[in-house]
C-alpha cells in the first residue's frame, strides 16, 4: 500500500546521498512510484494480496480489523517470504528498515541475523489491534523455531501535538522530521490560473478511489463545492472523474504528482486525511480539510481537527463551506504553523540515518 510505502523513502534518499547502496525489497508494481531507487521485487503486486485476505476473512484489510490483521502478518509472509529471503541473502544489507505493520521485514532480518528498524507510517496504533497484529505474526517465528530480533530504533514522524500530553514515546525512538514524497509521477509544471483566487489541492491519495465505491462521487462533490466557495482548485485524478458542466478555468487535474511539486502552489489541502498527506501539508504549515474513509484516516482527522490545524468534515458538500472556514480564520494556519514548527526542530532524515548508523555499529 502506497501510504505505508512512500514514508520509508526519506531515510532510503538520505542513504543513496551518503554514498550507501539502496534498494527496496517489495512487489514489483512499485517499481515506477518509487523510481529511481532500485527494487528487489518479492511477492504478488497489492491486489492479488487484497484478494487472499478477503477470500480468507470476508473483508477488506483497508478497513482496520482481523483483514487487517491477516493481511499484514500473514497473508505477505505466504506469499512473500521465499522470494523475499533470496533477494536479501543477494543484496546482502546491513540494516533493513521497515514500516511498522511490515511483518515480513523484520523476520527476514531475524533469518538473517541483520539489525532491523522500524518506522511508523502514522499515530500510534490502538492497542487492541497492535496486540492482534503483534499476537498473529508471532506464529511466523514459532512455525520456525525462531525468536523474534529486536529492532534497533523506531523512527517516528508522527507531530507529539497531535497526541497531547499523554503520550509515552518508545525508549529507542528517533524522532524524523517528514519530507514531501519527491517520488514517481511524469514532468510536472505548476497550472496557471486567470486569477488570484486562493489555491486549493484536493487529493484523496492513491488508496481511496480504487477502495471505497462511493469515493469518485465524493470526490467530483468536494471539487464542486471548493470551486462553489471562490477557490482554484488542483485535483490529483483525471479529468473523467468531475462533472462536465464544472467551470474547467477553476480546476486543473494532474493526476498522480509527488506532493513535493504540488505544495508549494496551494493555500489548503482537502483530503482524506492519509498520513503522508497530513504530514507533508502540516510540515508546510498549510491547514487542511479533511473527510476520512479507510484505515487511520479517521484518527488523522480527529487529531488533527483537535489541535486546530483542520476542519474534518463527514458530507463532501461541506468541503467548500468548511475550505471557506479555514481560509477566512488565520488561526488554522496558525495551529499549522505550530505542528510545522516542532516537525522542523527533530532530526532531518540524513541525521536520522546517522544515528541508525551508529546504534548498528554498537550492536556489532
Amino acid at each position: 500500500m502506497t501510504g505505508h510505502l512512500l514514508p520509508l523513502l526519506p531515510i532510503a534518499d538520505a542513504a543513496v546521498a551518503a554514498g550507501h547502496e539502496v534498494a527496496v525489497l517489495s512487489a514489483k508494481d512499485v517499481t515506477d512510484q518509487v523510481a529511481p531507487l532500485t527494487v528487489l521485487a518479492a511477492g504478488p503486486n497489492q491486489s492479488a494480496m487484497v484478494d487472499e485476505a478477503l477470500r480468507r476473512t470476508g473483508a477488506h484489510p483497508a478497513y482496520p480489523g482481523p483483514s487487517t490483521i491477516e493481511y499484514f502478518a500473514s497473508v505477505r509472509i505466504d506469499f512473500g517470504l521465499d522470494e523475499a529471503l533470496a533477494q536479501a541473502r543477494g543484496f546482502a544489507p546491513d540494516l533493513i528498515v521497515c514500516e511498522e505493520v511490515d511483518f515480513l521485514g523484520p523476520l527476514v532480518a531475524t533469518i538473517l541475523g541483520v539489525p532491523w528498524a522500524e518506522n511508523t507510517v502514522g499515530a500510534p496504533l490502538p492497542e487492541e489491534f497492535a496486540g492482534g497484529l503483534k499476537q498473529r505474526s508471532l506464529a511466523n517465528y514459532e512455525a520456525r523455531s525462531l525468536t523474534p530480533a529486536p529492532r534497533i530504533a523506531l523512527l517516528d514522524s508522527y507531530p507529539d501535538v497531535l497526541l497531547g500530553q499523554g503520550r509515552r514515546p518508545d525508549a529507542d525512538r528517533i524522532r524524523v522530521r517528514p519530507v514531501a514524497n519527491e517520488h514517481g509521477g511524469s514532468a510536472y509544471t505548476p497550472p496557471a490560473f486567470a486569477s488570484d483566487r486562493p489555491r486549493v489541492l484536493v487529493t484523496l491519495g492513491t488508496t481511496v478511489t480504487v477502495t471505497v465505491p462511493e469515493a469518485k462521487d465524493e470526490l467530483a462533490a468536494m471539487v464542486s463545492a471548493v470551486i462553489g466557495a471562490g477557490c482554484d482548485v488542483i485535483v490529483t485524478e483525471g479529468a473523467d472523474l468531475l462533472p462536465a458542466d464544472l467551470d474547467h478555468d477553476r480546476v486543473r487535474t494532474v493526476g498522480f504528482v509527488p506532493l513535493s511539486k504540488l505544495l508549494p502552489e496551494v493555500d489548503l489541502v482537502v483530503s482524506a486525511g492519509g498520513t503522508g498527506t497530513l504530514l507533508s501539508a502540516l510540515s508546510q504549515g498549510i491547514p487542511l480539510v479533511l473527510r476520512p474513509y479507510i484505515a487511520d484516516q479517521p484518527q488523522n482527522a480527529a487529531l488533527t481537527a483537535a489541535a486546530g490545524a483542520a476542519v474534518a468534515i463527514e458530507n463532501p458538500a461541506d468541503a467548500g463551506t468548511a475550505a471557506r472556514r479555514v481560509l477566512d480564520d488565520p488561526a488554522y494556519r496558525t495551529a499549522a504553523k505550530a505542528v510545522a514548527a516542532e516537525l522542523a526542530s527533530t532530526s532531518s532524515p540524513a541525521e536520522a540515518l546517522d544515528e541508525l548508523i551508529a546504534r548498528c555499529a554498537q550492536g556489532a
